[in-house]
């Protein structure tokens, strides 16, 4: 029995060697070798999905992050991912909704606040945007992406001053896309 055991767990670990290397499609066929024996297996099943969002096979993905809920309902990993892609689907009330769930779990999630942030930046609640970056930098200082889209903010709100700091400190952390912001906003 430990052999058979030790042949499945092969399968997931092969799986995730392919995921760190790009491998997706790879890791995928690994995946499910190893969910034919264990089709119940929440970290597989998510690690699926996220192979699928590499691959921008949303629906799978998707579909991925909530078999992993049924099975988990607290899975903060599953929870973010969907929220972003309720993100990506500019579904920012969903989105924010899916950051709230995990903060529930999780107050000092900085991810889901990022996460929130965005939303809310989106739809245009700036005080709760910019509540939710502060809190997503505050837990994690160095937090590139919430550095850049605070800063976007701040230039929205004409608070250039802040918004070059905070852009500054984006192209510090090498966030795609902060130098050309600073370039672009700040002298």
């Amino acid at each position: 029995m430990a052999i058979i055991s030790a042949c499945q767990n092969e399968k997931s670990l092969l799986g995730d060697k392919h995921f760190k290397t790009g491998q997706y499609n790879e890791a995928i066929e690994a995946y499910n070798d190893f969910l034919k024996l264990k089709p119940k297996h929440v970290k597989t099943i998510y690690n699926r999905g996220r192979c699928y969002q590499e691959l921008s096979q949303y629906d799978k993905a998707l579909e991925d992050f909530n078999k992993v809920i049924e099975l988990d309902a607290n899975n903060e990993n599953a929870l973010l991912s969907i929220g972003q892609e309720m993100y990506r689907k500019e579904e920012y009330n969903s989105a924010a909704f899916y950051g709230e769930k995990v903060l529930e779990r999780d107050p000092n999630n900085a991810m889901a606040y990022y996460l929130k942030g965005r939303a809310n930046h989106k739809q245009g609640f700036t005080r709760d945007a910019m509540h939710n970056y502060n809190s997503a930098i505050n837990l994690s200082p160095d937090f590139g992406e919430a550095y850049l889209h605070r800063g976007a903010l701040k230039l929205y709100l004409k608070r250039n001053g802040a918004a070059c700091a905070d852009l500054r400190k984006a192209v510090d952390l090498k966030v795609e896309g902060a130098e050309e912001a600073l370039r672009k906003n700040c002298r």
